[in-house]
């Protein structure tokens, strides 16, 4: 995909050279721009603002065009008469006090299901950030209707005081940390997947290990806010012996836990939901069409299409350092890392994935990407990562998102939707923020298949794992792509293929049945 081009300015703007294009390579038509200044300018900017501010009514049972569920508001100061006297240079102190003709700020109303990280996740932000900005209230207890403050990206603000986790001080169990990989692990109120969720941990969380289960499945922990809760021991880094924690006498695990149950829930994997015995069926009539039950395939754009994901376990070229546990995944698989990937090109958006006109050499007559991927290799499992490329057609997405959901569903193969890491739609084009991906979590919901989301995996890397344009995933200068130990899981590439393999794992064990 090619750099797309920067979001129209308000401010009257001149342009010359060359035509720009956009990320698909198509040529984009320029809109007709009025030089407006002084008066008659502020005038006109003041009547935007009026009209846009009025209400738009809605038609009964029809939800309002291009909606933000919940509503955010924006609260716009005008900006201060231009003066000639030169701007002070900023102290040297922590924190740069914003003036207060800054748009920095929107506010977000709470609603059911919300927790700090997901709403961090969803605006671009750190929770540490999102934290500073709203000091009053409990990360791990949030209330409906709460109004929270959401930085604009870019903002600096006073860092958050730091707090240990709240123990007793006889307390001597060892302190454990969430994995760098295990952002937004689940809180729960007792040892079991059907627990009550009370809240999502951000990566490298500081924890006090209060118990464990009987067969070290679960821990239960204590946050640096002093709410108590249960998380899967997989998913945090211990600084001490297993042994040297209490076992809690009477606790349900998994282990007591149904094995038809154990089929679809027993696996709590931070990034992965929705994950129903939706996915079993869809697998069984798969294999009742002859479906290849260790082959995968790959729906996507450049980030999908880059053989620096996936190839490397077909390769030899990986070092799962902790995660020795998947190498049993990986040799099931095996073939299907480094193969052909059909309807996974540069420049792939949903429309090219359906599109016959993009199918490449030795498709059949009238095939499309995606309908030739499906025939060739009659796979069990198939990845979706599109959204990136749609940012100029963002209005038609949900609609082509839906035909190639039912068209795998249909062919027994289970569909894997991801969300993305970029908001291209929203910077570059006029949707509203995240509006991609909303629907990308709305539709796996609606058609109960699993939803593996990269979005809240990639937030807490640097850069949120891209290279400098934004929404190109990033990789180590040695070319490791594959390597989960140490620094490397900072890296887009690797914490993709990470993210990506677990979810194989999880289905292959849990849903397959392997």
């Amino acid at each position: 995909m090619r750099p797309p081009n920067q979001r129209n300015s308000n401010r009257p703007t001149l342009r010359t050279g060359s035509p720009q294009k956009d990320v698909l390579g198509n040529r984009l038509r320029r809109p007709t721009r009025v030089l407006v200044g002084g008066v008659a300018g502020a005038a006109v900017l003041i009547g935007i603002v009026a009209v846009m501010a009025v209400s738009v009514p809605r038609t009964p049972g029809r939800p309002a065009a291009f909606s933000l569920t919940p509503q955010v508001t924006l609260h716009i100061t005008p900006a201060p008469p231009a003066t000639d006297s030169p701007t002070p240079a900023p102290s040297a102190t922590s924190f740069v006090e914003l003036p207060t003709a800054t748009p920095a700020l929107t506010t977000y109303v709470v609603v059911e299901g919300d927790t700090l990280w997901d709403i961090a996740v969803r605006f671009g932000l750190s929770l540490d950030v999102l934290i500073a900005a709203n000091p009053q209230i409990n990360p791990d207890l949030l209330s409906l209707g709460a109004v929270l403050t959401i930085p604009a990206p870019g903002v600096v603000l006073p860092p958050a005081p730091i707090r240990e986790p709240a123990v007793s001080s006889a307390q001597t169990a060892p302190s454990a940390q969430v994995r760098i990989d295990a952002g937004g692990l689940r809180l729960r109120r007792s040892p079991s997947t059907e627990a009550e969720v009370i809240t999502k941990l951000a990566p490298q969380t500081q924890l006090q290990v209060l118990a464990r289960t009987s067969d070290d499945f679960w821990l239960k922990v204590v946050t640096p806010q002093g709410t108590e809760g249960w998380v899967m021991s997989q998913y945090v880094d211990l600084a001490g012996a297993m042994s040297q924690i209490p076992a809690a006498g009477g606790m349900v695990d998994a282990a007591s836990a149904p094995a038809a149950q154990l089929a679809v829930v027993v696996a709590d994997d931070p990034n992965l939901s929705n994950l129903t015995g939706r996915a079993f069926e869809i697998y069984q009539a798969g294999q009742a069409l002859g479906n290849r039950a260790n082959v995968f395939s790959l729906i996507g754009d450049s980030n999908t299409a880059n053989m620096a994901f996936f190839a490397p376990f077909d390769w030899g070229g990986y070092t799962l350092g902790g995660y020795g546990y998947l190498q049993q995944t990986i040799d099931f698989f095996r073939g299907s890392f480094s193969r052909e990937r059909i309807a996974a090109r540069g420049g792939f958006n949903t429309t090219k994935a359906l599109d016959p006109a993009n199918a490449p050499a030795g498709c059949g007559p009238g095939e499309s990407p995606l309908v030739c991927e499906v025939r060739v290799n009659r796979p069990s499992i198939a990845f979706i990562l599109l959204g990136t490329g749609d940012q100029h057609t963002w209005q038609g997405f949900e609609s082509r998102y839906r035909q190639i959901i039912e068209y795998l569903i249909n062919q027994g193969v289970i569909p894997v939707c991801m969300t993305k890491g970029d908001d291209l739609e929203s910077t570059d084009s006029q949707a509203p923020y995240g509006y991609i991906n909303d629907i990308i979590r709305r539709l796996s919901g609606e058609y109960s298949v699993p939803l593996l989301d990269l979005r809240q995996a990639f937030a807490a890397l640097p850069n949120r794992g891209f290279e400098a344009d934004g929404f190109h995933i990033n990789k180590p200068p040695d070319g490791q792509s594959a390597n989960f130990t140490g620094g490397y899981l900072s890296y887009g590439y690797n914490m993709y293929n990470l993210t990506a393999l677990r979810a194989l794992d999880v289905i292959r064990r849990q849903v397959m049945g392997q």
